[in-house]
């Protein structure tokens, strides 16, 4: 069981308010004695022993069994209503029985249960903290606290800003990743492909699409990088690429090396088919 879950990423970044640091997402445990003065790692850690249960017997008619799900799936409509109250349910925190704490020693009040509901890896981490005054205290370090409320707010009611989204998305991404919470991290990865990749954050994209496993963006970040490699070439991301990932650089330099020599060296429809083999193997690659 994941207790901790931790995404570490040595390179540092270029894009300043929207994505400044390393990331090393992870949960601590929290004493509420400690939340006024300095916040504390935790002092210890219990794992559980699950009994797995024996599945249930083999459908005898499948193919009636997806029917009915697919029924299922096209009934399905959820209202305005149930999604408001589920957002009043979260900014309001009644009957809240955790404490998420965030840089600048925050806190959001949140719910046990829908928390493992929506992440079973943050869930698994809450259930081994200690209970204390009828509350759980947690820590998520090295994440600004607007991104923290963005990304627990999602896991109520799938509801978020356009202004936050944008300005935390990069956080946004390895926090799902990390959590386990892949209808966030779908928007993420959705709203970076239709137009929020830059000249400017397109490289620190790229290296975070390689390591919250996210393909095919990550292969539209190298396609920009060749198609536009003098100026993104110049940027600052770039640069600090080149200092902490040189063999990312090398890499990328080769892409941009082939593409060029295949312009070159092949005419119409037989380029066409070149590009779309060399992109396959990037995707391979990545």
């Amino acid at each position: 069981m994941m207790a901790s879950p931790a995404l570490d990423s040595p390179w540092p970044t270029s894009t300043g308010d929207s994505f400044c640091g390393s990331f090393n997402i992870h949960m601590e445990e929290q004493n509420p004695a400690d939340i006024l003065p300095v916040l504390e790692d935790p002092t210890s850690s219990v794992s559980y022993n699950h009994t797995i249960p024996k599945p249930p017997p083999v459908p005898g008619n499948t193919h009636a069994g997806n029917k009915s799900i697919k029924r299922l799936s096209e009934s399905c409509y959820v209202p305005k209503e149930t999604i408001d109250t589920w957002d009043k349910l979260f900014k309001e925190g009644c009957g809240a029985d955790v404490y998420i704490i965030t840089e600048g020693k925050s806190y959001i009040p949140a719910h046990l249960s829908v928390l493992t509901l929506a992440s079973p890896v943050l869930g698994n981490f809450l259930r081994q903290s200690k209970v204390q005054n009828g509350m759980r205290y947690v820590k998520i370090p090295g994440v600004p606290y607007e991104a923290v409320y963005t990304f627990i707010r999602f896991l109520y009611s799938s509801c978020y800003e356009k202004e936050e989204m944008k300005k935390y998305v990069l956080h946004l991404l390895v926090l799902s990743h990390s959590y386990s919470v892949p209808s966030l991290k779908r928007v993420c990865i959705y709203l970076l492909e239709q137009g929020w990749l830059t000249k400017e954050n397109v490289v620190d994209v790229l290296q975070l699409a390689r390591n919250c496993d996210a393909p095919r963006l990550s292969l539209i970040c190298v396609r920009m990088v060749v198609k536009d490699f003098k100026a993104i070439s110049s940027t600052e991301g770039w640069k600090v690429m080149k200092q902490v990932n040189p063999a990312l650089e090398q890499e990328l330099l080769e892409f941009v090396v082939e593409a060029d020599s295949i312009k070159l060296s092949v005419p119409g429809e037989r380029r066409e088919v070149e590009e779309k083999g060399r992109e396959k193997s990037v995707l391979a690659t990545v």
